[in-house]
């Protein structure tokens, strides 16, 4: 297979990580070694100019957090802080961690538990399987300092930007640019004409053009909460799974 054309409509160069947030998650950057993952969950595509493009995804991502949010009849930015409340919006089951018979799991609900909270929770869950993704795709040698690319129908959102922030502890840059499929297929076809690299031609273009948001302090403790959850719960999904 090619490159996609949003990566190409990105003009993305090797070790630069992209997040889509979309109804599903998926996370994917250019490298030029070609992926080796024996479970399955990297899927490696080749790249016609000779590199590759590892891609990871995950099940739940906008469509679960919006889904808790209506449940609790409150807007989906009405997010509030200072929870110890885990949720795993795994209301699809769940492809990245592979849990493909999940079902959504709240752990440490209290009394003063509020229903914003309850939603950070929920994108801390999805934004935690979003990051782990990433680091099975990212290579050893990637700039794991450098923005984040945000790009989807969640991209522009303010809890998504924030909790991608809080949990990754790196910047977040989101393009301007909306139209990355047509932009791509447009670099590629300056490519043809003038010989050009399709992705320098994107990068002439600037069409990653965004603002950036600086990093800020991970959340070791927000990180190790959830996988702490996970690593609990796992084999109760898996029993689940098994009875099916």
């Amino acid at each position: 297979m090619t490159t996609p054309p949003r990566a190409l409509g990105l003009g993305l160069r090797p070790g630069t990580a992209v997040l889509s947030l979309g109804t599903s998650g998926t996370v994917y950057a250019v490298s030029t070694r070609r992926p080796a993952d024996p479970t399955g969950t990297v899927a490696g595509f080749a790249d016609a100019r000779g590199d590759w493009l590892p891609l990871a995804c995950t099940l739940n991502c906008t469509l679960a957090v919006d889904r808790v949010a209506a449940l609790l009849g409150i807007d989906r930015e009405a997010v509030e802080p200072g929870t110890s409340v885990t949720l795993l919006p795994y209301l699809d089951g769940e492809r990245t961690p592979d849990l493909p018979h999940a079902s959504g799991l709240l752990h440490g609900l209290r009394h003063d538990t509020t229903r914003g909270q309850l939603l950070q929770a929920a994108y801390d869950g999805a934004v935690h399987s979003l990051l782990g993704a990433l680091d099975l795709v990212l290579d050893e040698d990637a700039d794991r300092s450098a923005p984040l690319l945000l790009i989807g129908g969640g991209a522009r959102g303010t809890s998504w930007q924030e909790t991608v922030r809080r949990l990754s502890g790196r910047p977040v840059q989101v393009p301007e640019a909306k139209e990355l499929v047509a932009l791509g297929a447009a670099a590629q076809a300056a490519g043809v004409l003038t010989g050009e690299d399709p992705a320098a031609v994107a990068r002439r273009w600037d069409t990653a053009r965004g603002p950036v948001l600086d990093a800020v302090e991970r959340d070791e403790a927000a990180l190790a909460r959830i996988a702490g959850v996970l690593s609990d719960a796992a084999p109760l999904l898996e029993r689940e799974a098994d009875q099916r």
